[in-house]
């Protein structure tokens, strides 16, 4: 029987690879995997991430006929589930995710402009093609320099209430 989390962290370190590969970045798992008040499961340590990356590897992703029954597709789960973490730390969702044996794709808000092999889930606000072809033929920028955001600080346009 295959350990989940260890099949997740498989997955999570293959995208590592790739994205270090290609984007020439030091991407690492996300301590806590997102599940503190860093959210998504990859990053660039000490840079400002533009996005929020989740990364699912399952035997069934869903990303079939079944996406019309949203009450039990997991794409439309993690996408969701992504956006709204995405929106807290204030960046891009994005959702790298394969089944076994496959290849990765991405969903992302931005709709492709150098490749035409996509789909757009327009219900989702989700443009999904192969993880491979968006990073070789997409020019995406996946930090803002060494600016980085901290969620669980104070910020400075508001005050704590007097006790």
């Amino acid at each position: 029987m295959v350990n989940p989390r260890q099949k997740g962290n498989r997955g999570e370190q293959q995208v590592i690879s790739i994205l270090d590969r290609v984007t020439k970045e030091k991407w690492e798992q996300t301590p806590g995997s997102g599940s503190g008040k860093i959210k998504g499961d990859l990053r660039v340590h000490g840079k400002h991430n533009i996005f929020c990356v989740e990364v699912k590897f399952y035997k069934h992703v869903g990303f079939d006929a079944k996406i019309f029954t949203q009450k039990s597709n997991n794409l439309f789960k993690w996408w969701s589930k992504i956006c709204k973490q995405a929106q807290q730390m204030k960046q891009e969702p994005l959702l790298v995710f394969r089944e076994n044996h496959g290849k990765f794709f991405v969903a992302t808000v931005r709709k492709p402009k150098n490749t035409t092999k996509y789909m757009h889930i327009a219900w989702l606000g989700a443009y999904v093609l192969i993880l491979e072809d968006w990073l070789d033929k997409e020019e995406i920028i996946f930090t803002n320099g060494n600016f980085v955001l901290k969620p669980w600080e104070p910020s400075s346009d508001w005050e704590l209430a007097d006790s």
